[in-house]
């Protein structure tokens, strides 16, 4: 059985904040700036945050896996972006940053390609030493390890990514 943990209403409010947070931030950096959905995970998420920046983006998508269900394997690039990137800030959007494996496979991809720098943002956050000012709006509380599904994440066998609320399995 799972438990709603963040409500559309919550997730709605929390994405306005983070993208107001976001957009101040584009606004400070100025130049190009480019958002690039890491999908499937990310669409959701994705779709509503790029909807509440306030500065002009460029976006794209790019689709790796990193699970097979709820097994952790090795990082596979299925579908790259086509913009150029080169000396803009680029601003990677997932559903979840777990072990940060994927976020750093990406992030040093990026920046070998020419991004000025990369910004991490996902929906759920379980804290990483090696992402201190990653972007997000709901932080895992310590100790507990649940699965979540729901907002563009996916339960073991696939099913759950069209949920308008975040769960806990």
């Amino acid at each position: 059985m799972n438990k709603e943990i963040i409500s559309k209403k919550e997730l709605n409010n929390c994405t306005t904040a983070l993208g107001y947070a976001i957009s101040n931030y584009c606004n400070k950096q100025g130049g190009g700036i480019v958002f690039i959905c890491v999908m499937k995970g990310g669409f959701m998420f994705f779709s509503d945050l790029i909807k509440k920046i306030k500065y002009p983006i460029e976006v794209d998508f790019v689709k790796c896996s990193s699970y097979d269900g709820q097994e952790q394997k090795t990082i596979e690039m299925h579908y790259d972006i086509n913009t150029n990137i080169k000396n803009k800030t680029v601003f990677l959007v997932d559903d979840i940053l777990d072990s940060g494996n994927t976020m750093n496979e990406l992030k040093d991809h990026y920046m070998k390609i020419g991004a000025k720098q990369v910004e991490t943002v996902s929906a759920v956050y379980k804290e990483n030493v090696d992402f201190p000012d990653h972007f997000f709006i709901y932080k895992q509380p310590e100790g507990v390890n649940p699965w979540y599904i729901g907002y563009g994440m996916d339960g073991p066998k696939g099913y759950s990514r069209n949920l308008d609320t975040i769960h806990t399995l």
